[in-house]
């Protein structure tokens, strides 16, 4: 399985340098909100599951992943549109 997370922070470093394309365009701001919420679904199931193992020491790396990654949504000033699409992704009963 890949990390998501990861390929988030590859792709932000891209970004920064003004060197990201997606679908052969420049990419915006906005394009990494599925990327972010992608990692963060991923890492909250890894803490999740690490948490159940009773496995400390890897839950407390993954906690430190979630708020480095929580603190880079916050400087890209995209906390509510991944709040938005973690809404929007999630399923309702109708």
């Amino acid at each position: 399985m890949r990390c998501l997370y990861a390929t988030f922070l590859q792709n932000l470093y891209s970004f920064n340098n003004s060197a990201l394309y997606i679908g052969g365009i420049k990419a915006n701001k906005m394009q990494l909100v599925p990327m972010i919420v992608d990692a963060r679904q991923q890492l909250q199931s890894e803490l999740s599951d690490a948490l159940q193992r009773q496995s400390f020491g890897y839950a407390e790396r993954v906690a430190c992943n979630l708020r480095d990654l929580d603190a880079k949504t916050k400087s890209l000033c995209l906390s509510k549109d991944v709040a938005f699409e973690v809404a929007y992704r999630t399923p309702t009963r109708g």
